[in-house]
């Protein structure tokens, strides 16, 4: 009856005390089926805070925004002190996605995102693993799996064109592009795509504009067996072979500084550009760059690395991944895997 103190039992007094801060007023209000009052009530005759108002402030939404893409819903409720469902029910209004998900990762869902990082957008990792997108990255982080690229054989980035070729990004992405070259773009999140092109399409490309790159920097047989309009054009460009000792031009520079900053060292460098590490090495360091980038490695190369580490030498898996001995050994060494600890792991 309106007017009518409402009584509480002790119990219900007791659930309001141990739930104070947890359980919002307006909640215990419904749920007793009293007044908002007559909850606050009980909670100052055990000298508790005051409630705070249930109304957010713009600044709570900012925050709750801010928290979402990386913290657990749990954990923004302990940061913004608020319980979890007012939390959830705000996002939902909000139309914020929350991470929900603490599920333990099992070995073959590893097995899996080793498999398909750097092949599928991670939006379709998320959804066939039925994760968030931010415990895919996550957890990738944590498999030290490196940047999301791709993982196809049968396509080639803008940096591998960058890299075999000795042209630099800009020149594909603009000039080559303008000419015809058939770049498309392969979507990695909502956010981020890079461009990619098919074999087939860059070799009909290099075959139709034969005046615009030096074969003298393309790897025999790189792209499988060599046509006869490719070793004619090698046959012509190795009479005017690039000279170590030039003076540096502006499109060799950008060419180093491009391939330094995607992750190539001194000596991939100096291989593409037909110069010494050294002297690769000084000009980068004059251009302020004194230090050297490490490249990515992929899902792929980390699980060939502590599947052979224990019966290849680090030459034999350079060789197969393309990569230096001592690149080998420092990677195996931050993955925390020797020769010796496996070799005792066996005999256990």
């Amino acid at each position: 009856m309106r007017g009518q103190k409402f009584e509480f039992t002790l119990e219900q007094e007791k659930y309001i005390v141990d739930n104070w801060g947890k359980v919002s007023a307006h909640s215990m209000k419904n749920m007793f089926g009293c007044s908002w009052e007559a909850v606050v009530n009980v909670s100052q005759k055990y000298n508790l805070d005051p409630p705070k108002s249930n109304k957010w402030t713009e600044e709570e939404n900012e925050l709750l925004k801010k928290l979402a893409p990386s913290t657990h819903y749990e954990d923004i409720a302990n940061i913004m002190q608020k319980s979890p469902t007012a939390i959830y029910l705000r996002a939902k209004r909000l139309g914020i996605t929350l991470i929900q998900d603490r599920r333990t990762w099992t070995s073959e869902e590893e097995e899996y995102l080793i498999e398909n990082w750097g092949t599928d957008p991670i939006e379709k990792i998320a959804k066939k693993m039925q994760r968030s997108v931010y415990s895919i990255r996550v957890k990738a982080t944590r498999l030290g799996l490196g940047h999301m690229c791709k993982a196809n054989t049968e396509q080639l980035t803008v940096a591998d064109i960058s890299y075999y070729l000795g042209v630099s990004h800009e020149r594909i992405t603009e000039t080559w592009k303008n000419y015809g070259l058939k770049l498309k773009k392969k979507k990695v999140t909502k956010k981020y795509s890079y461009y990619c092109i098919s074999i087939e399409d860059l070799m009909e490309f290099l075959k139709t504009h034969q005046d615009l790159w030096n074969a003298n920097y393309l790897d025999l047989n790189i792209f499988g067996i060599e046509p006869d309009w490719l070793t004619e054009k090698r046959r012509k460009d190795s009479l005017n072979p690039p000279i170590e000792y030039h003076t540096w031009t502006s499109d060799e520079i950008k060419l180093a500084t491009d391939l330094l900053k995607i992750g190539y060292d001194y000596e991939l460098i100096a291989e593409r550009l037909h110069r010494t590490p050294v002297a690769v090495a000084y000009k980068l360091r004059s251009l302020g760059y004194s230090y050297r980038l490490s490249k990515y490695w992929k899902g792929k190369e980390i699980k060939y690395l502590k599947e052979h580490y224990d019966d290849m030498t680090n030459e034999e898996i350079g060789e197969y991944l393309k990569r230096t001995p001592k690149a080998i050994g420092a990677k195996a060494e931050e993955l925390g895997v020797s020769k010796l600890t496996r070799k005792k792991k066996r005999k256990s």
